[in-house]
């Protein structure tokens, strides 16, 4: 079992841990002495088959009748990182070096000509499906994926926490 930490103070904790919201900041695991800094809130529930209730009414039943409607999703649930900064430069560079048009490029996946302007000014992000066109289409990468974890412990090392920052700005 791997030992877990408070993410504000660093020590080992001994228990479970509480869930604590400081200042406004996400919520954070920490030990029952840091917890005392905070509000303590409780922990997001698993989340379902991606279903929620809703309720209907039916003309002529005086009951209304509960059925289950699948919950809307939206880009962020799809995407594993944020589109990098340069993504203009990069799609019209690899365009270029492809050798294609603004008009050949969007007919190849099935866009709009406007659309690919619009990308390679920046003046909006692709969609996910876009995203993913381009990249197979023109051999780049769009994404910007973090490979550091937010886990407190990397190669069995515990890393800086905020505990840590304080009582180094305190000496």
């Amino acid at each position: 079992m791997q030992t877990e930490y408070c993410e504000l103070c660093g020590v080992p904790l001994i228990k479970k841990g509480k869930l604590v919201q400081i200042e406004g900041a996400k919520p954070m695991k920490v030990c029952d002495k840091c917890a005392k800094l905070g509000t303590e809130v409780q922990a997001p529930r698993p989340k379902s088959a991606g279903f929620s209730k809703s309720t209907i009414v039916r003309k002529g039943f005086a009951q209304p009748i509960s059925v289950s409607a699948p919950r809307k999703r939206d880009m962020f649930d799809y995407m594993e990182g944020d589109i990098v900064e340069d993504f203009p430069k990069r799609i019209a560079t690899a365009r270029r070096e492809k050798g294609f048009s603004q008009k050949d490029l969007a007919f190849v996946l099935k866009m709009q000509e406007g659309d690919i302007k619009k990308l390679e000014r920046g003046e909006r992000e692709p969609t996910e499906t876009e995203r993913k066109k381009l990249e197979t289409e023109l051999g780049i990468k769009l994404l910007d994926i973090d490979n550091n974890s937010d886990s407190l412990q990397q190669n069995d090392m515990a890393t800086t926490t905020l505990g840590d920052v304080l009582q180094a700005k305190r000496k």
